[in-house]
């Protein structure tokens, strides 16, 4: 398998979509190959990727690396495996009497060659999730890797060995990533910011290249009056320790209704508390990160947000950084205009549904909204009138590993989704075909009688 850096990525495109123009329909068979042997590839380097994922992180856990990156991403592969089949055959549609008798289908064809930039915070999913989706789809892959995690790439790249001749490795900083998305794919698959999300979409638009931007933005979880406390804190803790809450849906924001505000927040502090003594677990990527996020709570710190530390501002590191509250940070501070992307959250009163429906709409359209609450008006309430990419009631962060649910934000969230039958749509092209038989009668009809034709349809549809 060929690995490229920024000056060969144009020589490398080229050389994919030769390959791609070769054989721009892969069989079931062979797109099935491939999956098994991506799938295979993984497994045997299960130890060494996790090996590799300790290494780029200050910490990294185990159990966030095997059961949030290398699991779900086994499981999407094998859904794409068994549903490939049915995904490929073309569809019957109806042509209506006024073109009888011939018949129209569509069919999913591949789109060429796919790029994919993917991101640090599951290196090993989301990057080979939607790669393995882009294959199943018969395309080729170019895919860059995130510089800050070299030792995972390394591994990453012995795997998609497996994909020789249909996948290109790409390593490097911005500037890699830059002049990646100013080629000319048939598609681009981004993961990350929404800042650099912008840049991307910028730079395709100038070769017309239809993009997916699958971006982050600030996650609300919205808890009402008759929601099980209890239950609502548990699945915070989880949320905010896993992978060290460097989780693009983990809940950035909590609005908490006035009439359980304070027992809430009291209740957060312990379970903060006793998260904080548990086993291993991972930490911030690097210092840089780490401080970012130790900015962030200062700047609403002296913005007038009261600040509760598991771990005290003065001591965190990316290692032991520990869970923070932020209460009641003002609406423009930074951490409430910026994905804070941490074990930080934000808990913030509110009087009535209303009042949470109209901060959340405010601060943008989040990738996942969070609502804890029995009240069926509410639940329904929330549904149809709260945009986001996806709705979670009385749960948080699963509905990301079920490979039948496609993924996918709304507006400064994001657009266009992957995951299920959804992604493998993202990588096609719905082809239209019109199919006549070569008898002439209808020809001859058309040209003698077509002022005849054109009364009778007017007859039809015009009046």
């Amino acid at each position: 398998m060929a690995v490229a850096h920024n000056f060969t990525i144009k020589n490398s495109l080229i050389t994919l979509k030769a390959a791609y123009l070769s054989g721009p329909y892969p069989s079931h068979e062979a797109r099935q190959r491939q999956l098994n042997r991506l799938r295979l590839a993984i497994i045997e380097n299960k130890s060494r990727l996790i090996g590799a994922a300790k290494t780029d992180f200050s910490v990294r856990s185990e159990h966030d690396t095997v059961l949030a990156d290398v699991i779900p991403t086994i499981s999407h592969i094998n859904y794409l495996s068994k549903h490939l089949r049915e995904w490929m055959k073309p569809e019957k549609r109806s042509s209506g009497l006024e073109f009888f008798p011939s018949k129209v289908l569509s069919e999913y064809v591949p789109k060429g060659v796919v790029g994919i930039i993917a991101p640090w915070n599951y290196p090993i999913q989301l990057a080979l999730v939607p790669l393995a989706t882009a294959i199943a789809a018969g395309n080729k892959v170019m895919i860059k890797l995130s510089e800050y995690t070299p030792a995972v790439n390394a591994v990453i790249k012995d795997v998609l060995a497996v994909l020789k001749g249909d996948c290109v490795v790409i390593e490097g900083g911005p500037d890699v990533a830059t002049e990646f998305s100013h080629q000319a794919f048939d598609h681009l698959f981004f993961t990350g910011s929404t800042e650099v999300g912008k840049k991307v979409y910028t730079a395709a638009a100038q070769n017309l290249v239809p993009v997916t931007l699958e971006l982050g933005g600030k996650s609300p979880l919205i808890v009402l009056e008759d929601a099980n406390i209890e239950k609502v804190l548990l699945d915070i803790v989880f949320a905010k320790n896993m992978n060290a809450g460097q989780v693009c849906v983990a809940p950035d924001y909590v609005l908490v209704h006035e009439a359980i505000y304070d027992e809430f927040i009291k209740k957060l502090k312990l379970q903060f508390l006793k998260s904080n003594t548990r086993a291993l677990k991972t930490g911030i990527l690097n210092e840089a990160h780490a401080q970012r996020l130790k900015n962030l709570m200062v700047d609403a710190q002296d913005r007038g947000a009261k600040i509760y530390h598991s771990v005290e501002l003065e001591s965190i590191h990316s290692k032991e950084f520990g869970t923070h509250m932020v209460i009641d940070p003002p609406l423009d501070a930074r951490i409430m205009q910026e994905e804070v992307f941490g074990p930080v959250l934000n808990i913030i009163k509110v009087q009535s549904i209303a009042h949470a429906k109209m901060t959340v709409q405010e601060l943008g359209t989040p990738l996942a909204c969070y609502l804890y609450t029995n009240c069926q008006i509410a639940q329904n309430d929330i549904r149809q009138n709260l945009q986001s990419g996806a709705l979670c009631i009385n749960d948080m962060l699963f509905h990301v590993a079920v490979p039948d649910l496609p993924f996918g934000g709304v507006g400064s969230s994001g657009f266009g989704n992957y995951h299920g039958k959804e992604g493998f749509v993202t990588f096609s092209h719905c082809k239209s075909i019109f199919q006549s038989s070569n008898n002439i009668w209808r020809s001859k009809l058309f040209s003698k009688y077509s002022h005849v034709i054109q009364r009778i349809l007017t007859r039809l549809y015009l009046r």
